[in-house]
Parts: structure tokens; sequence; C-alpha cells
């Protein structure tokens, strides 16, 4: 078996032949993300963590960028002595760079290639709060600076959101008996 086969490697693209600053002042006005509203304009980019359509933020724009997500799934679980199917929010951390990530479980994505930033994409789905505070403590802590601790200010909202609704099911369910 070749080393290639064996070694499973990410996929690295070439170098980006536009800088981010040229990027950020062709894409800051007219992409499909954003959303206006009463004058304020806001971006929906999954690698945006704080929504606003500034360069910092922007993932369009920047050949580094994380994003944070949530997602909802059906799972058996234990409730009540018996197990049933219920919605259980786990929490995706999506990563893009231009270099390698020494962490053995961000896995490179295959479909589609992405073929037009020249960057490397990588995500760890369904994953817990802590498994994510980990890898951005430990893994991305020299990424970008600025953007770890807004990172952790977003995945503790969306813990509290998670929370909140979890707490608010077990309301509803001892309401139905």
């Amino acid at each position: 078996m070749s080393k290639a086969k064996a070694k499973k490697e990410w996929k690295e693209l070439p170098a980006a032949q536009v800088s981010d600053a040229l990027l950020w002042e062709a894409t800051k006005h007219y992409t499909s993300y954003l959303t206006r509203n009463n004058g304020l304009t806001l971006s929906l980019d999954p690698l945006n963590l704080t929504g606003l359509n500034t360069k910092r933020d922007s993932g369009v724009a920047s050949v580094r960028a994380l994003g944070i997500e949530y997602d909802i799934a059906e799972r058996n679980i234990k409730y009540k002595k018996k197990k049933e199917k219920r919605p259980v929010v786990r929490f995706n951390l999506n990563i893009k760079t231009k270099k390698l990530i020494p962490k053995k479980r961000c896995v490179e994505l295959k479909d589609p290639e992405p073929s037009t930033n020249h960057c490397i994409y990588s995500q760890r789905n369904r994953v817990g709060v802590r498994a994510i505070v980990k890898a951005m403590r430990r893994d991305l802590h020299n990424y970008r600076r600025d953007l770890v601790p807004v990172a952790l200010r977003r995945l503790y909202a969306l813990y509290r959101f998670k929370h909140f609704n979890k707490v608010a099911r077990k309301g509803i369910d001892r309401h139905k008996k």
C-alpha cells in the first residue's frame, strides 16, 4: 500500500491569488448571505460568528474563519426509565484555513470540492460543548486570537439555548400528565 493511501492527509489547494482586502471590498455590499432590515445589514454566513457585516467577522472574505452551528436530530434517549425518540441538540464546528490543523477528528470535506477560495475546509459534526471548547483552547489557540473569545461567547449562547429548550420540554411533559 502506498504512503498516500496509508496516511490520509488534508487536501491543500493552491495559494490564494486575491488578497483579503480586495475580496472584502468586492463582497461587502453584495453577497447572498446579506440581509437588510431597517437600515441594518446583517450576514447569515455560516462562518460568521457575530452576524455583523464586518471585515473581521466575514467568512467569505477571510482566509481563516470559524463557525459554530447547532443541529437538531432525533435520537433514542432514556427518559423516565424508558427509551424514547426525542430531539437532541448537537453542535458543529466549521473551520476554514490555509494551514494544517493537527486534530485527527477534523475531516476534510469531499463533496462538493471547494475550488474557488483555495482554502482547506474542515468540520466536526455533532459534538458536544466540551469537545468544541477543548478544540478551540488546545488546537486553535494560535489560529486567530481575536475569533476565539467571540466563538466561546457564541458557543455559550447556543448552549443556553439548548439548556432552555431542554427545561421547557420537561415542563411541557409534566403538564401532559
